[in-house]
């Protein structure tokens, strides 16, 4: 099974010559390729350093949510479920500066390395004063998907959804809204679901959320990808139920995510066109063999 790897969670705290010691270290691992995030430019340092470490077997999953972070900060209608008009349009147009990263980076490859990037139904409920509408995040797939992606498929990734009674991590909408959302939206580009396996647990409370999120997926006949990423109940660097990339419990034992309860989730994902893995190394003084070892344990725990 090829794996994508999301490497900039590992690379944190990084400087260029560890970052690219962590680089060529993943190249020997027989991964599919990265899980690469889009602040509006394809990496905080250097965009043309990263477009360098792109080995030519490898294809890309482009995440826009560390880019979406960066500017909810500083808006909280901003998103493209807004049901604010402004707050919506702000988010089409940062999504559009993704598509054209995506055609600078073909252009740089010389190849359509990128096969899906990854939306979300931002902006964050649950006291937020925000509010989200599953019509215009319809409205949002429907214009992204009349765009030219170059061959990538969109990807809605399910993140925790806002619960009464509980502290969001991100609180987006629910996973109903996500499918109904696609489901009523149209346009040439594909587009399905990703499940983020932290993420479905941090909304449940439990190892169960992912697969009950997978369950709900595959019913839809929308699963395009299914990501692992670990949490723990309690942690002194990982939190409590904070989607902040846990590894495997086999590099932290703490972690709910077993290879176990992998094992499970793959079962109900037989076939689901991308995999990967996204594992937050802690602390940010960690050297990069034990950066490069926690992520061989994690593709270690998936084969």
């Amino acid at each position: 099974m090829k794996i994508h790897v999301g490497a900039y969670a590992a690379s944190a705290g990084l400087d260029e010559e560890s970052e690219t010691a962590l680089y060529a270290g993943l190249a020997g691992m027989g991964i599919a390729g990265l899980e690469q995030p889009f602040y509006g430019t394809l990496h905080r340092r250097d965009e043309g350093w990263l477009i360098g470490q792109i080995r030519p077997d490898w294809s890309l999953v482009l995440t826009l949510l560390p880019g979406f972070f960066d500017l909810m900060n500083d808006d909280r209608h901003y998103g493209l479920a807004s049901a604010d008009a402004d707050g919506r349009k702000r988010a089409l147009d940062f999504a559009e500066s993704a598509r054209r990263a995506v055609e600078k980076l073909h252009r740089a490859l010389g190849r359509r390395a990128v096969r899906a990037v990854m939306v979300h139904s931002a902006p964050r409920l649950g006291g937020s004063g925000a509010k989200s509408s599953l019509e215009r995040f319809a409205d949002s797939l429907t214009e992204l998907r009349g765009r030219d992606w170059q061959g990538a498929t969109l990807l809605v990734e399910h993140c925790d959804a806002a619960v009464p009674g509980q502290a969001p991590d991100k609180g987006f909408m629910r996973i109903e809204d996500d499918v109904m959302a696609i489901k009523l939206s149209g346009g040439k580009t594909p587009t399905a679901l990703a499940i983020n396996w932290g993420r479905s647990a941090v909304e449940a409370r439990s190892a169960e959320g992912p697969i009950e999120h997978l369950r709900r997926a595959a019913q839809a006949e929308l699963l395009g990808a299914l990501f692992f990423s670990g949490v723990t109940a309690s942690h002194p660097e990982y939190g409590e139920w904070r989607d902040w990339h846990a590894p495997f419990s086999t590099s932290v034992p703490e972690s709910l995510m077993t290879p176990a309860a992998a094992k499970a989730a793959l079962a109900e994902a037989p076939g689901c066109p991308i995999v990967g893995i996204k594992l937050q190394t802690k602390p940010a003084t960690m050297p990069v063999p034990a950066r490069l070892a926690v992520i061989q344990d994690g593709l270690n725990a998936l084969r």
